[in-house]
């Protein structure tokens, strides 16, 4: 999954770039859900980490607004948790559950502005899972 990886991370340069258009920031966003709708295995490269970068620079970006970017994070978790729920026996619905949760992990830790938007949705996982009361 090399392309991911590095596909991810020609993105985020390119979501960091300061002439991308509010579109385009917002199809770097989409190309992150997509990943994680489509992904069938576990990730080997940090692939998580570097479609958090993604996610990161689109932030940084003068372009973006607050709004968008928590609403990707809802629209996203909701997204994810539903094919958990709808697929639950299925090694591939968790795969991208605890994909979307470590990339929000990541982001938690980098992005100290975005904390308290991830840590209810952190900490969703972790009772979900049944790590948390």
């Amino acid at each position: 999954m090399a392309f991911i990886a590095h596909g991810s991370d020609l993105l985020a340069a390119a979501a960091a770039h300061p002439k991308i258009t509010t579109a385009q920031l917002q199809q770097a966003l989409d190309v992150v859900a997509n990943v994680l709708a489509q992904q069938k295995k576990p990730f080997l490269d940090d692939e998580e980490e570097r479609l958090a970068m993604i996610i990161l620079c689109v932030c940084q970006n003068l372009n973006q607004t607050t709004g968008s970017i928590r609403r990707f994070f809802n629209e996203t978790n909701i997204i994810r948790w539903t094919d958990y729920t709808e697929h639950s026996h299925n090694n591939e619905a968790y795969y991208r559950v605890s994909s979307w949760k470590r990339l929000m992990m990541t982001l938690h830790f980098m992005a100290p502005s975005m904390q308290s938007t991830l840590l209810p949705l952190v900490t969703k996982y972790f009772q979900k899972m049944g790590y948390l009361d």
